[in-house]
């Protein structure tokens, strides 16, 4: 099913564009190049890893952990964004972000829904209210080893639990490549919202059609079905 209209305005609105005659396309060229370069060390996420690492999450893993599992894949932001967003980042119905990586800013409607999983961003932010005051969506439910109820949960926490939920569902690299990380979760984004028709490089806020190519080549991870 396609992207709801205003949806898809909102997210062309919003793709950042880099300026001609500064450097700005030679410099994103450059960084497409070096992160397919680091990249082609990883393993890829499927949609059935995705499922199978969720499933391990719910189960065995704080809440927090399928949360963040969530916001990724409807929102396709960086690990580092998903940490920081909250409450105070939705108003007039869409989740507003400034990238902290590249400070792009991306304005998501809460109704843009990734249709393969059945999931709009408003659900899986209505998920992550737990009753808990928090200035963050992926935040502790309860008090631990000092930190405290509804406070953000570590970067290094993040992809340590998504690496333990992972094994615990069995997934592992294929030969010579190392097993995907939570950050493969923007790269299975972007070829989810690819597939339905929605502006993938809008929503990962890239300046350039080749980055995002990069993230939307599943290497191989994927089978391409052939019609008859």
């Amino acid at each position: 099913m396609p992207t709801p209209p205003k949806a898809q305005e909102f997210l062309s609105r919003n793709r950042p564009v880099a300026r001609v005659g500064d450097g700005a396309a030679d410099h994103v060229g450059q960084r497409a190049a070096h992160a397919q370069a680091i990249g082609n060390a990883l393993d890829r996420v499927t949609l059935e890893d995705f499922r199978a690492i969720h499933a391990a999450a719910l189960e065995h893993h704080p809440a927090w952990l399928a949360r963040a599992m969530e916001l990724a894949l409807v929102t396709g932001q960086r690990r580092e964004d998903i940490r920081r967003i909250g409450p105070r980042d939705i108003r007039d119905g869409r989740l507003w972000i400034v990238q902290g990586k590249t400070g792009a800013k991306i304005c998501i409607p809460l109704a843009l829904r990734l249709e393969v999983v059945g999931w709009s961003l408003g659900d899986v932010i209505a998920r992550c209210d737990d009753g808990l005051p928090s200035e963050t969506f992926v935040h502790h439910a309860a008090a631990r080893n000092g930190t405290k109820a509804g406070a953000a949960v570590w970067l290094n926490t993040i992809s340590s639990a998504f690496a333990a939920a992972r094994d615990r569902a069995g997934i592992i690299g294929a030969a010579g490549k190392t097993p995907p990380t939570f950050h493969e979760l923007r790269s299975l984004a972007a070829r989810l919202y690819a597939q339905q028709g929605t502006d993938a490089q809008a929503l990962l806020g890239h300046k350039s059609p080749e980055m995002t190519a990069v993230y939307r080549d599943a290497r191989g991870a994927e089978w391409v079905e052939v019609g008859a």
